[in-house]
């Protein structure tokens, strides 16, 4: 039941005095600093989707993935042994099989990630996005990043929303699905949250 979801109002006046707040708290400093910076590199997806991407540059990126920061830096911190490394590394559907036999061939478990579901504009018929999605995961892919049909919220057909979202996460399978709402170009915060709200209900 998605009719709520046409009422929705956000406060944008308030949103916008809160992220000016965000902008004043102190951050950490230090040992913290250089641990939280640690942690933020563990969930990095190290990305490449240029279209001039080939097996070469998929692998030295998987090489990066495994060695994302300098060894002496590493020793420096006491963190050397500790097998920091990207959270994912993310290619088009093409370059899932090239990154899947880099990391392999590295001997790193770090997973590959893909867009697809017509990434980056969505314009691509719903049939053919869930055949990209299979694909990428029949490729090896652990993490599929869909991209929404941005028309779909600005025309305001929720339900479609839900249902597109929905196909695209059964047809992931077992893969862990992340989905890219691109807000700028949703026209209000009250469509980000709506967009939002719809893609968790989906799964």
């Amino acid at each position: 039941e998605l009719g709520w979801i046409s009422k929705v109002y956000v406060n944008r006046p308030a949103v916008v005095r809160h992220a000016e707040q965000i902008k004043k708290w102190k951050t950490v400093k230090g040992n913290w600093q250089a641990a939280w910076l640690l942690k933020a590199v563990t969930c990095i997806d190290l990305t490449t989707l240029s279209g001039d991407d080939t097996p070469s540059n998929v692998q030295r990126l998987c090489f990066k993935a495994k060695h994302p920061i300098r060894e002496d830096l590493l020793k420096a911190l006491d963190m050397h042994d500790k097998g920091i490394t990207v959270g994912a590394v993310c290619v088009y559907p093409a370059r899932v099989s090239d990154a899947v036999n880099a990391l392999k061939a590295a001997g790193c478990n770090i997973p590959v990630a893909s867009v697809a579901a017509g990434f980056p504009s969505g314009q691509t018929p719903l049939e053919t996005k869930l055949t990209e999605i299979r694909l990428a995961v029949e490729y090896g892919a652990r993490e599929i990043d869909i991209v929404i049909s941005r028309s779909l919220v600005l025309t305001g057909q929720w339900e479609g929303l839900y249902e597109e979202i929905r196909l695209c996460r059964a047809a992931c399978g077992e893969a862990h699905m992340k989905t890219i709402l691109a807000t700028g170009e949703l026209g209000s915060l009250a469509n980000v949250y709506k967009a939002s709200m719809i893609a968790m209900m989906a799964g």
